[in-house]
Formats: C-alpha cells, sequence, structure tokens
C-alpha cells in the first residue's frame, strides 16, 4: 500500500517548529519582526551595494505589490528602512537598511546560524543538495 504524504501540512508543521525553536535561541521574542519582514531586512542587509527597489522585492520573495507596500511602510515606520530617491529614476524610490536595521540583522542571523546547525544535524550533503533541489521544483510548481 502506498504511503500518502501531504507535503503542504509537514511544510507547515516544519515551519511553525522553526519559528518556535529560534524564539527560544535569543532573548525571546520581543525583538522579532514577523518573518517576511525579517527576511526581507536580512535581504536588504545583505545587499547594501546594490539599488534594490519595491519591484526587485515582489519579485525576490514572491509577493504581491499590495504585501510588499504594506511591509514597506510597517518597515519604515519602525526606524528600520528608508526610501530613498533613485539614481538612474528620480520617481523609483530606493529601499535601504537603516542602522537599526542592520544592528538588529546581526542578532538574528546569529539565531539563523544556531537553527541551521539543528535542521542539518545528521543529514549529509547529498541529501541537502536533493532536499534543495526538491524545494526548488516545488516553488516552479507553484509559481
Amino acid at each position: 500500500m502506498q504511503q500518502q504524504y501531504y507535503l503542504g501540512y509537514e511544510i507547515k508543521a516544519v515551519s511553525n517548529l522553526m519559528r518556535r525553536k529560534i524564539w527560544s535561541l535569543g532573548e525571546g521574542h520581543q525583538e522579532m519582526l514577523p518573518e517576511i519582514e525579517g527576511v526581507v531586512l536580512g535581504f536588504l542587509c545583505h545587499n547594501q551595494e546594490q539599488n534594490i527597489y519595491q519591484k526587485d522585492l515582489e519579485k525576490t520573495f514572491c509577493i504581491r505589490a499590495s504585501t510588499a507596500s504594506r511591509l514597506l511602510r510597517h518597515l519604515e515606520d519602525g526606524g528600520f528602512i528608508e526610501r530613498r530617491m533613485g539614481s538612474e529614476d528620480a520617481r523609483m524610490k530606493r529601499v535601504v537598511a537603516t542602522p537599526k536595521a542592520v544592528a538588529l540583522n546581526s542578532r538574528l542571523e546569529q539565531r539563523i546560524d544556531a537553527m541551521e546547525v539543528l535542521l542539518t544535524k545528521g543529514l549529509s550533503q547529498e541529501e541537502l543538495d536533493q532536499f534543495m533541489a526538491t524545494l526548488a521544483k516545488l516553488k516552479q510548481n507553484l509559481m
């Protein structure tokens, strides 16, 4: 008899476990941002030398324009990003991480590194490579 898997349930369960674990790795979750905001800040902090616009974030994170707009407004209100005039087109605003965002991102990356160690414990490089290839296919199926 063939085992039936519900991938969506399993992915959601792992996501929930990761969220709880990452909160427990630090001093609680008072400095934690909503997941997508933290991921976007990390992206901005790691790409400070590039001109990043809202459209880039929409494409990179597979989010809608309305979601990106709301997300950026919240990050801007919190002092984590600034929108600056674009160098090529003054109508387009670059999204730039502030020093406050860089400091928070540094602390969050320590938690992320600890999470990665936990997640990959006991897995070979071959297993990790196969898992990443499978995830890429799952994402492509949904696009």
